[in-house]
């Protein structure tokens, strides 16, 4: 088994969506196969801001409830982090 697929079973049902959001909004037009944890949101995958409200808003429409505040969305750097606030969700 290569380190994609191990990577895509460790992902629970929101984290996967949010992967998949995030390869639609991101701008280096990745598959979402190559999105890595410590890719970084902003200069990594070049994301801007209004892509990233975008990413928070479809995140929280596909979850079905309200996750990100103001102290999240600040902390909010990589796929890592995104994946982290989905862990337990």
């Amino acid at each position: 088994m290569n380190d994609t697929a191990m990577n895509e079973t460790a992902l629970n049902e929101n984290q996967l969506a949010a992967k998949q959001v995030l390869s639609e909004l991101c701008r280096k037009n990745l598959n979402h196969d190559y999105l890595a944890g410590e890719m970084r949101l902003f200069e990594d995958l070049g994301v801007d801001s209004l892509q990233f409200i975008r990413l928070i808003l479809e995140v929280e429409t596909r979850v079905g409830r309200k996750i990100f505040d103001v102290e999240t969305i600040a902390n909010l750097k990589t796929v890592n982090d995104l994946y982290g606030l989905l862990e337990t969700v």
